[in-house]
Order: structure tokens, then sequence, then C-alpha cells
């Protein structure tokens, strides 16, 4: 009786390890068995029916040919791998992606654990895998949170960053313009604006700025900066001449460049502008000034060797006498404009100055008239050069070149305009020059320049006339 009973009690005891195991074998986790092909043998409810497949789909073939993998042939070679791995002997576990029967994505963390024999031989692959979805979706849901937080942070900084550079901007001491690569313009400094004369509201555009400053040449300044836009060049330097909004014109160096990338994802371009107007005139005066320097040596060696040559044809005895009192009056005439450069200058002075070294022909052949009357600094400067261009052509080719001309040299005022001339007659035939020199510009231009005035210069054949006219409030010093 007592041995018939242990054997009963040890196969229930067995139906009962199996069911147990049958009931752990069916819960979420996934699992099946391989053999060793790699081919399914059997896998329970939750990796077969639970992912909407069939189990004719799968039981019998390779596991990595199974419709859980095989919509990716990265994953397949991949579970391959894990399964050669297994069957050789060594546990393989990883997570991966696998795919239901509907084509949706999901993430398993997978295992293949070879099961051996008493020898140490595998026998069977268990293959195993717990759906990890929710918390690789969660990690990611978490990583993409993090990084929207740190790029709204980094927005923000940036948002903060870009005010804080438009705030400077707009307080720059150097007029300066923002514009973007929609030719917007986004901020303009408060110099700008002043300078030009401006409202912000006028200038949205760079075109509403290029039609206002540039005229007629808005299309050619506007083409400029598109260019400089699509090239993008390292900075872009140029002097144009502006119109301010009192219809002044006024000369302003732009240097423009790129300045980078605004958080929307607009380029962006700084332009700096510089009123350079007087610098330039100052420039130009300089350059002028020296040019005149120049040319007023040239013309002193000239005389000193027309005087030279004068002085010649007299006796010899004489020579050195003579010489030394032509050279005096010349050196006369220099103290005085460098003794006056800075004080009101009596007309009468300033011409007797510049014919000193004719000196001996005052009165006779050069006669001198006209009122009590003295020059501002600037027009004493502009006349006396013209006067002393005059005497030194006279002398070189005009009426003082030969023993015979003769020159006249007056002026006037009615109260409100001044009027000089120098007449020449009885000299050689004289013709107007093929082109202007510089002796030209300075009885010319920068006489009429200097006082507001107008010169005309008659190259007639009895002899050159030369004839100043300017408001004498321009010209004459007040008391």
């Amino acid at each position: 009786m007592r041995s018939r009973e242990v054997p009963n009690e040890t196969a229930r005891q067995l139906r009962l390890a199996n069911e147990e195991f049958r009931a752990l074998y069916e819960q979420g986790l996934f699992a099946g068995r391989l053999d060793l092909e790699g081919k399914v043998i059997d896998g329970n409810r939750a990796c077969i029916e639970g992912c909407g497949f069939a189990r004719a789909d799968v039981i019998g073939e390779p596991l990595w040919e199974c419709g859980w993998w095989n919509l990716s042939p990265k994953i397949q070679a991949w579970v391959r791998k894990a399964v050669e791995q297994a069957i050789a002997g060594e546990p393989f576990r990883g997570e991966s992606r696998y795919f239901w029967a509907d084509g949706t994505e999901h993430f398993v963390d997978f295992a293949c654990i070879p099961i051996k024999d008493a020898d140490g031989r595998v026998v069977v692959v268990i293959a195993t895998g717990m759906d990890i979805t929710e918390r690789v979706q969660g990690e990611r849901n978490r990583r993409a949170y993090e990084e929207e937080r740190r790029r709204a942070e980094t927005l923000a900084s940036l948002r903060a960053s870009e005010e804080r550079f438009r705030s400077s901007l707009l307080h720059s001491p150097l007029p300066t313009l923002l514009f973007d690569d929609r030719e917007e313009i986004l901020a303009v400094s408060q110099s700008w604006l002043e300078e030009a004369g401006y409202s912000t509201e006028k200038l949205r555009h760079i075109e509403d700025w290029t039609i206002r400053a540039f005229g007629e040449r808005s299309d050619e300044v506007l083409k400029l900066t598109r260019q400089i836009i699509s090239t993008e060049p390292e900075a872009q330097r140029v002097e144009l001449m502006i119109r301010t909004k009192d219809d002044r014109e006024r000369l302003w160096s732009f240097v423009v460049s790129a300045l980078g990338i605004q958080s929307d994802g607009r380029r962006l371009f700084v332009c700096m502008a510089q009123d350079v107007t007087e610098r330039k005139a100052h420039e130009e005066q300089i350059s002028l000034l020296m040019r005149e320097a120049n040319h007023r040596i040239k013309n002193l060696l000239g005389l000193v060797q027309a005087i030279a040559r004068q002085t010649a044809g007299g006796e010899p005895e004489d020579f050195v006498r003579r010489f030394n009192e032509r050279i005096q009056a010349l050196a006369a005439n220099q103290d005085l404009l460098v003794r006056n450069e800075r004080q009101a200058v009596d007309v009468a002075a300033l011409v007797r100055a510049q014919l000193a070294h004719f000196a001996d022909l005052i009165e006779s052949r050069i006669t001198v008239h006209g009122p009590k009357l003295c020059l501002n600094t600037a027009a004493a400067q502009a006349v006396g050069l013209a006067l002393h261009e005059l005497a030194t052509n006279a002398g070189k080719y005009g009426a003082l070149s030969t023993d015979a001309g003769r020159v006249d040299v007056s002026w006037g005022s009615d109260g409100d305009t001044l009027t000089m001339s120098w007449s020449e007659r009885d000299g050689p035939p004289v013709s107007s020059p093929k082109r202007p020199g510089f002796g030209t510009i300075v009885m010319e231009a920068m006489a009429e320049r200097s006082v507001g005035g107008t010169v005309q210069l008659d190259y007639a054949p009895s002899g050159l006339i030369w004839r100043l006219t300017c408001p004498a409030a321009n010209a004459l010093q007040t008391q």
C-alpha cells in the first residue's frame, strides 16, 4: 500500500510544479525555446498572441526572421548574433527595438540563455524579454523635456542678450544701425537719428533710409546693401554723401559687417557711420596748402631768377647792391604775410607787399590806388595769394616782363560790396592757357571760395584783367 502511494505523490508534485512553471511561463514576460539552429520551438502567449502574431507565424522559423524583428535588417543581424552566441554557450543580454504585428514600434530588454546537460553541452536556448517601452518612452520624454527646458533657457538668455545689445546700440555715441537679411531695420542709435534728422518711425526698412539719404542714388546704395547681405564680407567700407532731413549734404564714412544669427533665425548686420565732412575738408585744405606752398616756392625761385636777370641788365658794378635790395624786398613781402596771419591786413600794405620785388616800378609803371580798407585774415590770405600769383605771372610772361608794360591795381567798396582789380597793358600779347594750372586755381577758385564772391579772369590780347567782387561782410574786418 505504501509503495503505491509514493509514486502517486511524486507525480502529483511534478504536475503541480509543471502547472506553476506554465503559469509563470505564460505571465507578462516574453519567453520561448529555440533549438540549436535558432528556430523557435515554442513561445508563450505574451510574446506571440500578445504581440498580434499567430503561432504558425513563428513556430519553426529562425528567431531573427520572425515578425518581431524583420522590419529592420540591422535588428535582425543583432538578434542572430545574440542567438549564435547563446548556442555557442555564452549568455547574451541587451536592449533593442522590436515590432508588433501591426507594425508599431516597441522596446524590449532581451536575453538568450543557453541550457546545458550534465556534460556541459547546450541542448536548448531560452529566449526571454521584458517590454520596456513605457520606460524608454518615459526616458525619451524626460530627455525631450530637459532638452526643451535647456533650449528655452538658452533662448531666453539669447533674447536677453539681444535686448542688452540693442539697448547699448541705441545709446552708442557713434551712429549705428542694426538690420537683418530681410532689409528690416531692427534698431538705430539716437546719435544716427540726431545727425541725420530722421525719426525711427520713418526708418523701418533699408529702402526708407536710402530714399531719404541718397535720393537719386537710392537704387545704387540699395544694390550695394543687398550685395553685402548675400556675400557677408568681413567688413565693407564706403564713403557716401548723404542728405539730412534739413537738406544739408554731409559726407559719412560707413562700415558694414555681418553680426551673426538672431534667435529667430534671421541673419543680422551692423552698420556704423561717422560724419567725416569737416575732416575731409581739413585734409583737402592741407593738401591745397601744401600744393600752394610747393607752387609758391617754385614761383619764388623763378622770381629770384627774374630779379637776377633784370638786375644783370644794368651796370656790372651795381649788380650786387641792386640784387640784394630786390631780394630784401621779396623777403619783406614774406614777413608781412607771416606777421599778419591772424590780424586784419591793410589792402594797400598787402598790395605793396606782393609787389615788393617790383618796388622801383610802383608809381611809374605800376599804379596802386584805393580807399583805406582792412581785410580779415581769410580774405587777406586768399587775396594775397592771388596778387602774388598775378605779380609772378606778370614778371614772367606779362606786362612786367618787358620794359614797356604797365599794371593798374585798384579796390573800393560801397559798403555792401568789395571790388578789386588787376589790369595789365602794353605788355606782350596774352593768350588763355591750354589748360588751367594751379595758379588759375589760386586766382579764381580759392579766392572765390574764401570770400564767397566771383572772379572774372580775362586773357585779353592787350593784357590780363583780373576782377574780384564779393560781399563786403565776407572780406572786410569789422570794427
